[in-house]
């Protein structure tokens, strides 16, 4: 998410040499193709040992707690990103408030989100399973979030980067040894694996979180109001809504649909990468400038760019997607070539939000997002049942151009 400096502050010197933004972004990227390498291992795994049918399960299952995900702490961790990158010396206060918030939201915001698994996802999976698994990645994720967050303030990339990586290694680890020594491929024995490594990796990170976020901070400068982190969280939501909504939803046409649609969907987002680690940091810099306009406007153009080849590459090379999933996943091929160009999209958003934000606009992202969830959620509905993966592609396309076009209508119509 994009937040910028509405004043002046001094930035951190390091920070602001030539060339620093290229060396960070190199180095997120090496940590994201980690991550990436162990999303994609967890696919290739599950998807050539599970069958369609429990594949789609898992993948079903999983997409709904996400939608809980973002909700979780309310979006304050993109307050901490922002105001420990300005005020550094009350890190640990900053750190302390979310923390807080985050704890109280946990336990609502599981219950809703097995209750919405209930009546989302065919019956037939064992509860208590899918329960803990809606827990187990709302508590694993929400808190890499946080914690990577702070990290990422303090300009420590290696240290967000390896926090972030963490998580779906683990995950990996802990599926392969399932798989590997006892051969079970069951749905459940997959999802208490799945809730035992996320429990474990919260466990970890909450360790630490904690001993930062005791110390005792004076005199913080920036105002950090519970409902400040309101419009990332909204933003986060329509994204979660507009890339997961579909699963279970066509998982009532078929689990093997919903495997092969995610199959696609992580294959462009592992593609963006690039894209991803450029932005990531992107972001700290312009945090640090009184004016980043001149800055986002030439680094922006590029980014645009690179999406734009990227999805040619993408639409290029998904015939290959096969040999690393198996032919029963080869309908995911199509829709590969179909999302290849989504990323462009969504990077043209997030400027968006960034140029709203620095006119003190942070509304316009909170009712631009409100909207895209929406037509998502209802054109998903309606375009699923009878298109099946083809509409649920374009019901993401119809989202994300809403989004924009909602951010540029705002913008217009502030300028007046």
């Amino acid at each position: 998410m994009l937040v910028t400096m509405m004043g002046h502050r001094r930035c951190l010197p390091k920070s602001c040499r030539p060339g620093q933004l290229a060396r960070n972004g190199g180095a997120l990227l090496g940590w994201m193709v980690l991550r990436a390498a162990a999303q994609a291992g967890t696919i290739v795994l599950l998807a050539r040992t599970l069958s369609a049918q429990t594949y789609g399960e898992f993948v079903a299952v999983i997409a709904v707690a996400g939608f809980a995900v973002p909700l979780a702490g309310l979006g304050l961790s993109n307050m901490v990103l922002r105001n420990v990158a300005r005020d550094p010396q009350a890190a640990s206060w900053y750190l302390e408030r979310a923390v807080t918030v985050w704890t109280r939201t946990l336990l609502p915001l599981a219950a809703a989100a097995i209750g919405i698994a209930l009546l989302l996802i065919p019956k037939g999976l064992p509860v208590a399973a899918m329960a803990a698994a809606i827990c187990g990645e709302l508590l694993a994720s929400s808190l890499t979030e946080l914690a990577g967050r702070y990290r990422q303030a303090q300009h420590r990339h290696h240290a967000y980067g390896a926090i972030n990586a963490g998580l779906p290694l683990l995950r990996l680890f802990a599926l392969g040894l399932l798989i590997s020594l006892t051969n079970r491929t069951d749905i459940a024995s997959v999802l208490w694996t799945f809730t035992a490594a996320s429990v474990v990796y919260a466990l970890l990170l909450w360790q630490v979180v904690r001993t930062v976020a005791s110390d005792v901070a004076e005199d913080a400068t920036e105002a950090m109001p519970v409902r400040s982190g309101l419009p990332f969280s909204a933003s986060a939501l329509a994204m979660r809504l507009q890339g997961e909504f579909n699963k279970p939803v066509l998982a009532h046409a078929g689990f093997g649909l919903a495997g092969s649609y995610n199959i696609a969907q992580r294959a462009v987002d592992m593609a963006s990468l690039p894209l991803q680690a450029l932005q990531e940091a992107l972001w700290p810099k312009l945090y640090a400038q009184a004016n980043p306009l001149p800055q986002l406007r030439r680094t922006g153009a590029a980014l645009l760019l690179m999406a734009l080849a990227m999805g040619a590459l993408v639409w290029l090379a998904a015939p290959l997607l096969p040999l690393l999933v198996g032919n029963a996943h080869e309908d995911a091929v199509r829709v590969l070539r179909m999302l290849a160009w989504l990323p462009l999209l969504q990077v043209g958003r997030s400027l968006l939000n960034f140029h709203a934000i620095h006119h003190g606009h942070m509304q316009h992202i909170s009712w631009a997002c409100l909207l895209g969830g929406g037509v998502s959620v209802c054109v998903v509905a309606a375009l699923v049942p009878a298109y099946g993966m083809a509409g649920a592609v374009i019901a993401s396309y119809i989202a994300e151009t809403t989004m924009s076009l909602a951010l540029l209508g705002f913008a217009m119509r502030a300028s007046r």
